[in-house]
């Protein structure tokens, strides 16, 4: 059987980030531009939206008090990606300890779907891939922007190489 381990699904939302952070430092103006992706009013938010996820998933992987997502800054690309920091490198600890039981089961809140109850395998591989899922809308959104993402976003060009 071939698995994909939850290091090499974070190494992909981490390089993935680190494209969007190179774009929207080159073109800050996008945070500004309207967006109704995941109930939100700008693409600003809709980067609060991804890194705030993130973060709140670890802190509750890592049995730590959430954040309130009110203060996770939107308004600059360094506030933005210096959150995304914080939640990866939260989920590189919690990867790297060999006791962490991934089986077991934690109850939380979320903000939209009341109180829920999820391994924490599942609450990590959820976190990570709803990045994901949240920056192919984006890529779409700044496209019909005018502004065209340079970099391959599928999971393939994290190991191939052209011939």
């Amino acid at each position: 059987m071939v698995t994909l381990t939850g290091e090499e699904l974070l190494a992909w939302i981490d390089t993935t980030a680190q494209h969007w952070q190179k774009l929207l430092e080159a073109h800050e103006d996008l945070l500004t531009v309207s967006c109704d992706i995941a109930g939100v009013k700008s693409i600003g938010e809709l980067m609060q939206h991804i890194v705030a996820v993130q973060l709140r998933y670890a802190e509750r992987l890592a049995g730590l008090p959430e954040t309130s997502y009110e203060s996770i800054a939107y308004d600059t690309v360094p506030a933005l990606f210096a959150t995304h920091v914080q939640g990866i490198e939260m989920f590189r600890g919690l990867l790297a300890d060999p006791a962490y039981d991934w089986t077991q089961e934690l109850e939380f809140a979320t903000r939209r779907m009341g109180t829920l109850r999820a391994s924490r395998k599942t609450i990590l591989i959820h976190a990570l891939m709803h990045s994901i899922r949240h920056y192919a809308q984006l890529a779409t959104l700044v496209r019909q922007h005018g502004v065209a993402p340079d970099w391959p976003m599928d999971y393939l060009f994290m190991g191939a190489k052209r011939v």
